[in-house]
């Protein structure tokens, strides 16, 4: 069984988050004995140990990208990934892809992870998968809505309302808010989805000018110091795309979905398979140092 050198520098200690790390915890043997692991050893995996000093460089490598994450799920998540890991390069030793150093272990994983799905796809997929598959996910296939509005701004509810009824009356909304003093949205006057419309308009105002029929204006609406009118020119509903417009697509989500699964389940057989052994003593000293 391959060694790994124990760290014994003073790095800082965040949180593991010990009360979400439970949820990993069921199977632990606290008979372990640990002196003669790494001093940082998380967890043991089929006696291979997982340390705080990895921990702490998949914290680094992560960055910003799970900056938004609580830091107690983003420590469990990072483990479950070490974890996982370990398990894929286990594999790979015993593929007799693994003849190198700790210092590729990453790459060696990414590698181990590509045999998996390229398992995963050794058997094309047949035309009735995909017609099925397409029937099964038809929101996926859908072209969304779509509309084409003209938008007012006001600093008035009198002149919003004016306007709004001169419009009513046959006059263009431009007209009516050069009238009103208000001014036009700069949005332009092509169909738009949801997301573009969030651009010009936020969330709020794209949700209730997504509901107005074509042809029709709004009430005024009030959000904070400013009154708007949203007039639909059109508002075309969702469509299915016809199957075979969108084949490729369907086959590039099928695959993709297809080896995603297949990671998962190789993932979970050699977690059943696996002996996973938390440190709880450790654990709970880190848990301890953040509070």
């Amino acid at each position: 069984m391959r060694k790994m050198g124990v760290n014994t520098s003073n790095t800082v200690r965040a949180s593991i988050g010990l009360l979400g790390l439970l949820l990993l915890l069921a199977g632990s043997n606290t008979q372990i004995n640990w002196q003669h692991q790494p001093i940082d050893t998380i967890v043991l995996v089929n006696q291979q140990p997982v340390t705080e000093s990895a921990l702490q460089v998949a914290r680094q490598r992560a960055g910003r990208f799970m900056v938004q994450i609580p830091v107690q799920d983003r420590d469990r998540q990072l483990l479950q990934r070490l974890i996982d890991d370990e398990l894929i390069l286990q594999r790979a030793e015993e593929l007799g892809i693994l003849q190198a150093d700790p210092g590729i272990r990453k790459l060696l994983a990414r590698s181990a992870i590509d045999t998996v799905v390229r398992e995963s796809q050794a058997k094309p997929i047949k035309e009735p998968e995909l017609i099925a598959f397409y029937d099964d996910h038809q929101a996926v296939f859908q072209q969304p809505q779509r509309i084409m509005l003209q938008a007012a701004q006001f600093d008035d509810l009198e002149m919003a309302n004016i306007s709004r009824n001169a419009f009513l009356l046959g006059d263009s909304l431009k007209k009516t808010v050069s009238h009103g003093g208000g001014e036009m949205l700069p949005i332009p006057l092509s169909p738009l989805p949801k997301h573009m419309l969030i651009r010009y308009l936020g969330i709020s105002l794209t949700d209730l000018a997504l509901g107005i029929s074509a042809t029709h204006i709004s009430k005024p609406i009030v959000q904070g110091d400013n009154i708007y009118l949203l007039q639909v020119i059109e508002n075309q509903p969702a469509t299915l795309m016809p199957f075979k417009q969108v084949r490729q697509t369907v086959m590039t989500e099928l695959s993709s979905r297809q080896r995603r699964d297949s990671l998962t389940t190789t993932l979970e057989k050699l977690k059943q398979n696996a002996s996973i052994q938390f440190n709880l003593s450790l654990l709970e000293q880190l848990a301890s140092t953040d509070k």
